[in-house]
């Protein structure tokens, strides 16, 4: 990662924390919905992702043929910073919780499922985006990219299986 991305992200990172980190209600069920409220179409394609998926140290560096994922803890919030190779292909799963992307530089390809349809829409350096509850999703790095993403709540994932092959795929090519 280039230098000024760095202390772009850090300084991202400071101030994502100290501008959403909110005082949080203790009854889980507020921050945890159940996975029925997926679309029935959607649920049939879910399943458990592999032992240790999200149960991830943290502060720690994950790498692969992909590149980096960065997992960092501010304020009892989780942070992702990915950085990540033209060509890749991550997620392919769903959260219980809103999760919020920043590319801090490059050009991604998001596809959503929404209504029974893939949605695909692409974000640049300086956009974000939040992808609600409940919504498959599948990120594709059309340019080396770094992305910071966080959740609402806990995180927590299932992997959806049309999109996770897609992101399989995508890795095995890389090797």
């Amino acid at each position: 990662m280039m230098p000024w991305a760095a202390g772009m992200a850090a300084a991202l990172i400071i101030f994502c924390a100290g501008r959403w980190t909110a005082p949080r209600d203790s009854r889980p069920e507020l921050y945890a919905p159940q996975l029925s409220d997926v679309a029935d179409e959607v649920r049939a394609a879910l399943y458990e992702p592999p032992p240790g998926h999200g149960v991830i140290e943290v502060p720690s560096t994950v790498r692969d043929a992909r590149g980096a994922v960065h997992n960092l803890q501010v304020d009892g919030r989780r942070f992702n910073m990915l950085v990540t190779r033209a060509g890749s292909a991550r997620s392919g799963d769903v959260h219980r919780s809103v999760q919020h992307d920043h590319v801090l530089s490059g050009r991604i390809r998001v596809t959503t499922r929404e209504h029974g349809r893939d949605i695909a829409r692409e974000y640049g350096e300086g956009e974000s985006l939040a992808i609600p509850a409940h919504v498959p999703h599948m990120f594709e790095f059309l340019e080396e990219s770094t992305i910071l993403e966080y959740w609402d709540g806990p995180f927590e994932a299932r992997y959806y299986r049309p999109y996770r092959e897609q992101v399989d795929a995508a890795t095995r090519a890389l090797h």
